[in-house]
């Protein structure tokens, strides 16, 4: 790779079954599907190929697996020009995901199985260059790790002045994950996890994970997709906005539209130069550009211009 720095994303990737449905299936049927196709999933490795499909430079941080099963995978990381060389790898036969979308009510079904599938320590992380790196965006997993691999990044931060953005894309157990939030510089929360906590607004939602970081000192930016009602985000200085959606007449396929989201924040930002308000606006743009087909793919018809 050249001397232009790239973005980390850390965290999974998986296989994803897909079948297409026109209704949910009812329970102890027997159907066909109208069609079906497998790809790459987990949301750090979808953000991934987002960022490369609107030209990021970017390398993906997680375990592979050496399993037969996984070469697809291993082929289309490098198909797209994602790095890899960081990874460590298992044995262990890779996790799937099995996803039913039901075309009557647009909605998305997904069935996880990880098997007990190895994730990666802090000890994996410390092997990598930090200096090649502009930006690193986390899931939210395996918390212990993954707070001793932020901490790192804020003291290679110090040590050598170079400026590493953290992100982290919250999506369950909030209660668990909390801690993974004070480091970073942008935490994007689903409305999902939102709703489970009895928030009602991104305005809520924000303000409330802001009024949870202890302390007096910086914190991060707040945002909240918040589906067809837009976006909310509260910035560092304690300041709300809220960015409108991009309605679509017809939509095909919502699997992988947060992931849209933050790869099109994380773009915007890093290579656009925007400002908050228009790197969530973009955001909105990505996800709602990305529900309008299969895959994503289709999302290089947007730009930043």
């Amino acid at each position: 790779m050249s001397q232009v720095k790239s973005v980390l994303c850390v965290g999974c990737t998986v296989i994803d079954f897909v079948t297409i449905n026109g209704s949910y299936p009812k329970e102890d049927t027997d159907r066909r599907c109208l069609d079906g196709f497998w790809q790459r999933g987990g949301n750090a490795s979808n953000v991934s190929t987002v960022l490369r499909v609107l030209g990021s430079r970017v390398d993906f941080f997680g375990m592979l697996s050496r399993s037969d099963a996984f070469r697809v995978l291993l082929e289309d990381l490098r198909k797209r020009e994602i790095g890899i060389t960081n990874c460590p790898q298992t044995d262990r036969d890779p996790p799937f995901s099995s996803v039913i979308l039901a075309q009557d009510s647009g909605t998305r079904t997904i069935i996880h199985c990880n098997k007990d599938y190895p994730q990666t320590t802090w000890e994996d992380f410390s092997k990598v260059d930090l200096s090649r790196y502009e930006w690193v965006h986390f899931e939210a997993r395996n918390t212990p790790h993954t707070l001793k691999m932020m901490q790192s990044i804020r003291e290679h931060n110090e040590r050598s002045g170079q400026r590493i953005i953290i992100s982290l894309d919250l999506e369950t157990r909030y209660e668990q994950n909390q801690e993974l939030c004070a480091p970073c510089d942008f935490v994007v929360f689903s409305k999902e996890l939102a709703a489970q906590l009895g928030w009602k607004t991104p305005r809520q939602t924000c303000q409330e994970l802001a009024a949870n970081i202890p302390g007096r000192g910086p914190k991060p930016v707040f945002i909240c997709p918040w589906g067809s009602a837009g976006a909310g985000a509260l910035d560092a200085n304690g300041n709300y906005h809220e960015m409108a959606s991009y309605k679509q007449q017809n939509v095909v396929d919502t699997l992988g539209a947060g992931d849209s989201f933050m790869a099109g924040f994380i773009h915007a930002t890093l290579e656009g130069q925007r400002s908050l308000t228009e790197a969530v606006d973009f955001a909105n743009r990505v996800a709602s550009h990305k529900i309008t087909g299969f895959g994503y793919d289709h999302i290089a018809q947007l730009s930043l211009n």
